[in-house]
């Protein structure tokens, strides 16, 4: 065995070091697919946990048709009975137009309870104010982000809000409401915020119609994910005329979305990876040419066929567990400090656009797409099988040109050298 280790080192570390370098070329693969993996994973979770937490809910529970305040009152004591629920609420959600400064555009109002971040920390966390603060009186709006933007409203303007009232023969009263905005929010989604606008339940009763709007009470569990059994009891617990949906049944068309993003990007740089490793082969395949008269002298020497396979599959595995380790741990290193990575880069380019021109500093996380701040979580089981799938290839890719190397006949060798 000392002696194949010998071998193994001089191939390592023969002229040119072609087996380092694809060790280099492995490395360099890893490190973008481990960045994409924690990155998308980290991009996903953050989306959804903010449609969880803030506007799908952990569950929804509707009637369809009419159902009387008292109905609700007793729907949300059930609720609020059982051991898993963590908070309960009703909510009135329906549309409406507003106009400022000459501009208009559509509104999804949200009609909450006024101490909603109260109740729910995890609903308070995700919801950062501009300007302002949570506060739902009579007359109050809050709105988001880009609303405010594109309304040219701020904090203490009046803002007409148009809703609509069907009345006797199939018609709409139009009804317009004077409201104060209290404060200018965002959720870190500006695809998930852009048309909200939060207002008090009391308010939302009196200018939003049933015809018009949707009530539904959203719950929040002690654990989201829950076990099946759980969530059974949760469903049981409900009156057989109310409907109950998970929050996977409400973004299942989004969950499906991601993922499938995910899994493409990941795919792509899996390709990049088989590259790398068949550049283990085809430098091991190199090497065979190269030293075929030192394979032929050591045959001639009783050499067995099965150690110059163990010497070549040996250096094959080596050169890309080195590409491995420094694949990972450089790609874990990265994803770790992504946002400080991207927070650099976003500088350097602002610092060289204002030298050269008058443009706004470029913005790599754009609101309007990804997520203020990427939530990275280290994926410990992912990052092993990226580690032990790039091992297995390396030793399979590194099995046929030590084959050829074992099959090498030494008079071939010694006539031609």
């Amino acid at each position: 065995m000392s002696s194949s280790l010998f071998i193994v080192r001089r191939l390592l570390f023969s002229r040119g070091r072609p087996l380092l370098g694809a060790s280099m070329g492995i490395a360099l693969s890893l490190i973008p697919l481990v960045v994409v993996d924690h990155v998308a994973a980290g991009m996903i979770e953050g989306i959804i946990a903010r449609y969880r937490e803030t506007s799908t809910y952990h569950f929804q529970i509707r009637r369809w048709g009419a159902a009387e305040p008292h109905e609700w009152r007793s729907l949300i004591r059930i609720v609020e009975a059982n051991p898993l629920t963590a908070s309960v609420w009703i909510e009135r959600r329906g549309f409406a137009l507003a106009r400022s400064s000459g501009a208009g555009t559509g509104l999804t109002l949200r009609a909450l309870p006024g101490d909603a971040p109260l109740r729910d920390a995890e609903f308070a966390r995700y919801i950062e104010f501009d300007e302002g603060s949570w506060r739902l009186g009579d007359n109050d709006i809050l709105l988001g982000r880009d609303a405010a933007r594109r309304l040219g409203t701020g904090v203490g303007d009046v803002l007409p809000v148009l809703t609509a009232k069907r009345i006797s023969g199939g018609r709409y009263s139009p009804k317009v409401s004077r409201l104060t905005v209290q404060g200018i929010f965002s959720s870190g989604y500006e695809e998930l915020d852009r048309t909200w606008a939060f207002i008090s339940l009391d308010l939302g009763e009196r200018i939003l119609s049933p015809e018009s709007s949707r009530t539904f009470a959203g719950g929040k569990l002690i654990h989201p994910s829950g076990d099946a059994r759980g969530w059974e009891i949760l469903e049981s617990s409900i009156p057989p005329h109310w409907e109950t949906y998970h929050w996977r049944e409400l973004n299942r068309f989004l969950l499906d979305n991601l993922e499938s993003t995910r899994t493409v990007l990941l795919i792509v740089m899996a390709l990049i990876i088989l590259v790398a490793v068949f550049n283990v082969m085809s430098s091991l395949v190199m090497l065979t040419l190269e030293r075929r008269r030192e394979i032929g002298i050591l045959k001639c020497t009783g050499t067995s066929p099965g150690t110059i396979t163990r010497v070549f599959v040996i250096a094959g595995t080596l050169a890309g567990a080195l590409g491995t380790f420094f694949g990972l741990g450089g790609g874990l290193i990265i994803a770790y400090f992504v946002n400080g990575v991207i927070a650099g880069i976003e500088t350097v380019l602002g610092f060289i656009t204002a030298l050269f021109t008058d443009a706004p500093a470029p913005s790599l996380l754009n609101e309007s797409y990804y997520l203020q701040r990427i939530p990275i979580r280290i994926r410990w089981i992912s990052t092993g099988l990226i580690g032990a799938s790039t091992l297995l290839l390396s030793a399979l890719v590194s099995w046929i040109p030590a084959s050829r190397a074992a099959s090498l006949r030494p008079l071939d060798v010694l006539r031609r050298h």
